[in-house]
């Protein structure tokens, strides 16, 4: 009903601007609409024609999305600034299959096709091809990813495995965050947002200059402050978060065929929540540090049959909690080779490694044992691309080889075929084997887990602990597993793309999972009669199957519309014999099947008017999330904005049908997280280009 509900609005609001937009004179509508085009580069404005954007996430090289075999989606500079995004995962909320979540003001649950959570492992996130997974947890920190969003070209997003090129972790969807050249931002830029509600105070400056006729550069800064969230009672949770961060960039063209590109960012900050004490089971705020900085360098050469490319980069992050403080750096090499052998037949092949190490500062509640650990990543990948009937039909095989100092040696193949019927209609299908592999904490993680503090969570938590009988509840040591395997998923995967016109793109997807080799925690033995010890465990499979559709519709020259829709459906199942104890049980067994909506459905509305006005909306609907008490949702986001050459302001808010909501439950780490409600939010944003 709700989804009816959501719909029959939608309609409703949508016949209802595009009457208010038809009082307005044509002419008036002409001129707002070439003022916006003379802004638009010419790649920009081939996008604007065809809805058929070119990204190089499923090949390693730019293709447009008509000529993948992946369920691809992409997020533009344009679909960032009209929707007033301000942190890099609220985007991702414009993705089908896409599941994003915030459990406190500085935390996001964000996976692809199931398996959400605060550490939600089968999703790799690169920025500019930098791996931000981390591999401690296998998770991504969302509240350090960030920079000046007007600097962000594009974000290519594809749902289904991407590990035959990109590697381990590429389970369930990759993530690229990929950023403009030097020579895209040049001049000067100061950009400003105050709200309520969410984000407090957002500053960001940047310069783009020269070096020369062949080299552009770029430097920015940014501060961002967020506002505390609230519980279900509506009190002030005081989980307040501010970072700084500055960064360079640098872009030279060396000769016609040679580019190089350096770049570097670096950031501070702190974020507050309320947590659990595991210990005492008491609540408590914690303080949060959060500091790092990266570099990266890459090379490009353009050849007469094909391209090469190496890149390299350095991260050193540090996280400090007061239960664990995590200190780690990464070096990274990755070299690659695209060879056009004939017209029919192309192929890639490259070699890369991985060199991590950490120091982990251990408390009686959480430690890592060794503290200091070095690993090593070795891989090779190699794809062939066949057009067996000329532009027609196109089969690509190809694998990724790994070997890590966890699982050793991996194999990650895929076979995907494209079949273009004609210039509108295009089928694709593709099986694909990716894994999971493990993380110091599989193997290395000791928490202690006192009776108190378990009884404390199955009071306190938002989540179903109906079963659980509190005169059984044991102190827990839950400990890694020195022998856990890869996770594994065998994906079958069928896409269906229909290109009606220059004005209209419905692109949809189907999908059927196996997982093998799951994670839980399981009872192992009794230590003494009131303690008993928990490891971590490869007891658990499951399938997973679901629906994706997107739908670009440039209704007239000035509106257009983007809606998506999106379902999922996770079967788990324990391994017979499996024993599980509260309160551990609801996070990592078949009760994950309960994390994730069934139902996503959004739509947007970009709407220009005359004088350089933009009013914009989006609809958004989330269904429950069963295991996470979290009940459906529908958002509302409106946005007015006006420019001109060197002023840009907006006006906008955010969730406009509710005071406050819950989107996802409670989380465990080193202390207990109890989940925070997103309440209504209003801002406003100013930029001076000069």
């Amino acid at each position: 009903m709700k989804l009816i509900k959501f719909l029959s609005f939608l309609i409703l609001f949508s016949t209802m601007v595009h009457c208010l937009a038809a009082i307005d004179a044509k002419d008036l509508q002409r001129r707002a609409l070439i003022e916006q085009l003379k802004n638009l580069t010419l790649t920009e404005l081939s996008e604007v024609e065809t809805f058929n954007p070119k990204a190089g996430l499923a090949a390693r090289k730019l293709q447009k999305l008509t000529d993948t075999a992946a369920a691809l989606f992409v997020i533009t500079q344009e679909d960032i600034r009209r929707a007033g995004i301000t942190h890099l995962a609220e985007a991702l909320r414009m993705v089908p299959g896409v599941q994003v979540a915030r459990i406190n003001a500085s935390t996001w649950a964000i996976s692809a096709r199931g398996f959400n959570g605060m550490f939600a492992s089968k999703l790799l996130v690169m920025i500019d091809g930098r791996n931000v997974y981390t591999l401690l947890r296998s998770e991504v920190f969302w509240d350090v990813q960030d920079t000046l969003l007007e600097d962000v070209d594009r974000i290519e997003v594809i749902r289904g495995p991407g590990a035959s090129l990109w590697g381990a972790n590429a389970v369930n969807g990759i993530i690229n965050i990929i950023t403009k050249s030097a020579d895209k931002t040049q001049g000067n830029l100061v950009t400003t947002t105050f709200g309520d509600g969410e984000e407090r105070t957002i500053i960001g400056v940047r310069h783009g200059g020269t070096l020369n006729d062949d080299t552009h550069y770029r430097i920015y800064g940014k501060f961002y402050e967020h506002d505390s969230f609230l519980n279900a009672a509506g009190n002030d949770q005081q989980d307040r978060w501010h970072q700084k961060r500055a960064g360079f960039r640098i872009d030279q063209e060396t000769t016609t065929d040679d580019n190089l590109t350096f770049q570097g960012d670096i950031y501070q900050g702190f974020a507050k929540q309320q947590l659990l004490d595991l210990i005492i089971g008491s609540p408590f705020i914690d303080q949060t540090k959060v500091s790092g900085f990266n570099l990266l360098g890459r090379w490009q050469r353009q050849l007469d049959n094909g391209d090469m490319s190496l890149q390299t980069y350095y991260d050193h992050t540090k996280r400090n909690e007061i239960t664990l403080g995590d200190h780690r750096g990464i070096f990274d090499i990755d070299f690659q080779h695209r060879l056009q052998y004939s017209e029919k037949q192309e192929y890639i092949w490259g070699l890369g490694y991985r060199y991590s190490h950490d120091n982990m500062d251990n408390s009686i509640s959480v430690s890592y044992l060794p503290e200091k650990r070095q690993d090593h990543l070795f891989s090779a990948f190699v794809q062939g691309e066949f057009m067996l009937q000329p532009e027609r039909l196109k089969l690509t095989l190809g694998s990724k080889f790994e070997h890590n100092d966890y699982s050793g040696f991996e194999i990650q193949p895929t076979t995907r075929l494209l079949w273009t019927l004609n210039n509108k209609h295009s089928v694709w299908a593709a099986i694909s084997r990716a894994v999971r592999s493990p993380a110091r904490t599989d193997e290395n993680i000791q928490y202690i887990l006192p009776a108190t503090a378990s009884i404390a969570i199955i009071q306190k938590a938002h989540r179903d602990y109906s079963n659980a009988d509190l005169d059984q509840i044991k102190t827990q040591i839950i400990q890694g597993n020195l022998d856990y395997q890869s996770e594994t998923v065998l994906a079958y995967e069928l896409g269906y793309r229909f290109n009606l016109t220059n004005r209209f793109m419905l692109d949809t997807s189907l999908f059927y999972n196996e997982y093998n080799h799951l994670r839980i925690l399981e009872f192992a033995e009794f230590i003494s009669p009131e303690m008993i010890l928990i490891k971590n465990m490869n007891k658990m499979y499951g399938e997973a199957y679901g629906l994706e559709i997107a739908a670009s519709w440039q209704v007239r020259d000035n509106w257009k519309l983007i809606t998506t829709y999106s379902y999922l459906d996770l079967q788990l199942h324990l391994e017979p014999g499996t024993l599980l104890v509260p309160p551990m049980d609801s996070f990592y067994s078949e009760q994950e099947e309960g994390d994730n909506p069934h139902h996503q459905a959004s739509i947007r509305s970009l709407l220009t008017l005359p004088y350089n006005l933009e009013l914009d909306t989006a609809l958004y609907y989330v269904d429950n999330v069963p295991n996470q008490l979290a009940s459906n949702y529908t958002r509302f986001d409106v946005r007015l904005g006006w420019h001109s050459k060197e002023w840009e302001m907006s006006l906008g808010a955010r969730n406009l049908f509710d005071n406050q909501h819950r989107e996802f439950g409670d989380s465990a780490s080193g202390n207990y997280t109890p989940a925070d409600e997103v309440q209504r939010s209003i801002y406003m944003q100013l930029k001076y280009r000069f």
